[in-house]
């Protein structure tokens, strides 16, 4: 997803013309070009097996791959939320952020309680980030099946569990790769089994090389959260910045 701070960008793939958005989302791995058109844009990634996503991919892109975002409901987000997203560098409060904005295009379901097993297996990955960690040595450690263990992941957090694996992979590297580590030694240090395997991660879930990490860090401003564990979060949405009480709270 795309939202304009100031004022509108430019899109267009293949079978379109430049066309002017405010906010727009757009389909996973649809090849478009994008002009800043001399303004500044947040982007919001979503991993496509997540529940959010396919909730935003069937409401919004049902029989297209850009959609303008200008009738929903984020029009009821001001502009100074959006400006207050850029400067934030606390990974809590960004999430919340993303969160509300989400939140204003499709509708939150109450979560079911989760597995016990689940959320042990959560704590176990992210326990473990940098070391090469396999789905059997997580069902190992919570007593299940590695089949088992896949479906209750992919039930109950909304993403296959390798994938969930393969994001902390990236997260993680992102935040070595951004300290000035060599792309090559970072592979390995967090289970890739090289560095092009974590090339084409990286391009897959980013869209872009880690060779350019840092190229681009000084154009846009990287945060990298790796030690937050966002899915056993609790989450308190506001309408705005100022609202001094939550309208929903969500415990993932």
């Amino acid at each position: 997803m795309v939202f304009d701070i100031d004022k509108e960008f430019l899109l267009k793939d293949k079978s379109t013309n430049w066309t002017s958005f405010s906010a727009a989302i757009i389909r996973a791995s649809h090849i478009h070009q994008l002009d800043s058109n001399n303004s500044i844009q947040l982007f919001i990634y979503l991993d496509k097996d997540s529940e959010y996503a396919k909730k935003l991919t069937e409401k919004f892109l049902a029989n297209k791959d850009i959609s303008d975002l200008k009738d929903s409901d984020i029009g009821k987000v001001s502009s100074d939320f959006f400006k207050k997203l850029l400067v934030i560098s606390d990974c809590d409060k960004l999430f919340q952020g993303f969160l509300t904005i989400i939140n204003h295009l499709i509708n939150f379901e109450k979560p079911h309680p989760k597995d016990e097993r689940i959320t042990k297996a959560i704590a176990f990955i992210t326990n473990h980030q940098g070391q090469p960690l396999k789905i059997k040595d997580v069902a190992n450690h919570i007593n299940l099946s590695e089949s088992r263990l896949r479906f209750l992941f992919k039930k109950q957090v909304g993403q296959p569990i390798q994938s969930f694996m393969l994001w902390l992979k990236v997260i993680h590297s992102l935040n070595l790769v951004l300290k000035g580590k060599q792309i090559t030694n970072t592979a390995y240090d967090v289970g890739f089994w090289d560095a092009s395997h974590m090339n084409r991660s990286y391009k897959e879930l980013l869209g872009v090389a880690p060779s350019n990490i840092k190229k681009y860090e000084k154009e846009l401003k990287i945060i990298s959260c790796g030690n937050t564990n966002f899915y056993t979060f609790r989450t308190e949405i506001l309408k705005n910045w100022d609202s001094e009480k939550p309208y929903k709270i969500i415990d993932i």
